[in-house]
């Protein structure tokens, strides 16, 4: 598991690992994506609704 990309947030850090599409199909690479943005979608429509 290697870190592909580091991004500032704030006082923290986001760090973005090739383990979530290392040995994975296109297919299934796109479908954690989804799911992934689907969160956060979900994440800020609560936090807007507050």
């Amino acid at each position: 598991m290697a870190v592909i990309k580091t991004i500032p947030c704030g006082s923290g850090e986001i760090r973005i690992h090739d383990d979530y599409c290392k040995d994975k199909t296109p297919e299934e690479i796109q479908k954690i994506i989804d799911e992934a943005s689907i969160k956060i979608l979900n994440f800020y429509k609560k936090k807007e609704a507050v």
